[in-house]
């Protein structure tokens, strides 16, 4: 859910490439991964060969540059959440959904900084003042929000640490479904 062209979107896929970390820069890591438009261009250190992807929103993170837009958590909020958010408040369930590698940069763009709020906070934000702002007596809130982590097979409720105990959340698999 999100984006420019709405309609009838129920999945958007966006990537982004943040700034190399502390590890990154001391090893003097070289950049190889390009941004234009929509298409994010990968390029292979051994052979040099591009290979290039599409998606709904690609983001550039890593440098401001001047070349490339720099996308910032609250660009990427005005993007994405609001749409999300918009979808909430008529009633949906929605879900914002963050998937890389351990040190990918989901916690850079989610949870953010003191300097660069992510898109969790910025999201929660804008969600308590729509609902400040809303004057019709006649509409009754309730605000229910999940934050999961999946790793190594183990699933848990990074909101509520007591119902992690030593091996995070029971997941269900029905004889016939599969998991649920």
């Amino acid at each position: 859910m999100g984006g420019e062209d709405d309609g009838d979107n129920n999945i958007v896929v966006a990537v982004r490439v943040r700034p190399f970390n502390r590890r990154e820069k001391g090893l003097k890591s070289k950049l190889c991964v390009k941004m234009n438009g929509k298409q994010t261009t990968v390029t292979d250190p051994e052979n040099g060969k591009d290979k290039t992807f599409t998606f709904d929103y690609s983001y550039w993170s890593h440098a401001k540059d001047g070349q490339t837009d720099f996308a910032t958590n609250e660009s990427i909020f005005k993007d994405l959440g609001h749409t999300i958010l918009d979808n909430a408040m008529q009633g949906y369930n929605t879900c914002l959904f963050a998937y890389g590698q351990t040190g990918a940069g989901k916690s850079y763009s989610m949870v953010g900084s003191e300097e660069d709020k992510g898109i969790i906070p910025l999201a929660m934000d804008d969600l308590f003042k729509r609902i400040e702002d809303n004057k019709q007596e006649n509409i009754k809130y309730i605000v229910e929000a999940s934050m999961l982590e999946i790793y190594n097979e183990t699933v848990r409720d990074l909101l509520n640490m007591d119902k992690m105990k030593k091996h995070g959340l029971k997941i269900r698999d029905h004889p016939v479904l599969g998991r649920q």
